[in-house]
């Protein structure tokens, strides 16, 4: 069951995870920043991004901002606003774009920060591409994703199928029929079809890599978390398996991914 206080929590706990981050090394986001929040989803990072950054542009491949017959703002806006939060709507503003294809003009933002919507993008070489090429040269762009396809709750959609790892072992045709069974209306197959990239950790840092050869960036900080949702998920008879199966239980075990990147 949803519950709102909890969300804002969750969403307060990784925008502080943000500013952390960012601390650590010596950047702050500032008043006068214009910033992209890249999958930026229904805004709840939105409006916190907002009481500490200058102008905030959504942008997410559904439209949010028709919703609710037009009153999405407004809802947003009353939600922030019942947990103690302002929602200053002259501050944001939601685009629906393409990652890998962003409308944005070269070098607009000061920062990009996207958080745990890169493993949701097809290619993300090409929407690393393009946050580096609408990032202002001495800007940053953080980028986090967790859970990755490879980790154990990493199909997405462990409440359907909780078989840690089941994703890996079976083929889609199999996964979705326990999906099925389990209750998962036709719009969560198709989800499931199509929502994960299925990048491993490997690929994202050769993306990363390839970015920093190129000479567009710089690495300014990176890291990396590893662990299950349960711990009986260590004896899982499907991490045996699997690491018969060109998986070894290092890759297995990671859960996220971070980078800040300074664009040159």
């Amino acid at each position: 069951m949803y519950d709102e206080a909890s969300d804002f929590q969750h969403h307060r706990s990784e925008i502080d995870a943000v500013v952390g981050v960012l601390g650590s090394i010596g950047i702050a986001l500032r008043s006068d920043m214009v910033v992209l929040d890249l999958g930026a989803g229904q805004g709840m990072h939105a409006g916190l991004l907002a009481s500490i950054a200058g102008k905030i542009y959504c942008a997410d491949v559904i439209d949010y901002s028709s919703l609710y017959n037009g009153e999405f703002l407004k809802l947003l806006k009353e939600k922030h606003e019942r947990h103690g939060y302002a929602f200053p709507l002259d501050k944001v503003s939601f685009h629906q774009a393409d990652a890998m294809d962003l409308h944005f003009r070269d070098a607009f933002f000061d920062a990009v920060i996207s958080i745990n919507a890169f493993e949701h993008i097809p290619d993300p070489g090409k929407a690393l591409l393009e946050t580096i090429r609408t990032t202002k040269p001495g800007g940053f762009i953080f980028i986090s994703t967790d859970p990755i396809w490879t980790a154990d709750t990493g199909s997405h959609f462990f409440h359907r199928v909780p078989e840690p790892w089941g994703h890996l072992l079976y083929t889609d045709d199999e996964f979705t029929a326990r999906m099925k069974a389990n209750g998962a209306p036709p719009e969560e197959i198709s989800e499931f079809k199509s929502a994960m990239n299925r990048w491993r950790a490997a690929s994202y840092r050769a993306a990363i890599d390839q970015a920093v050869r190129h000479g567009l960036v710089n690495v300014a900080y990176q890291d990396s978390w590893s662990g299950v949702v349960d711990e009986t998920h260590l004896s899982s008879t499907n991490m045996k398996t699997l690491t018969k199966r060109n998986f070894s239980e290092e890759e297995l075990l990671i859960r996220g991914l971070r980078w800040v990147l300074s664009k040159r």
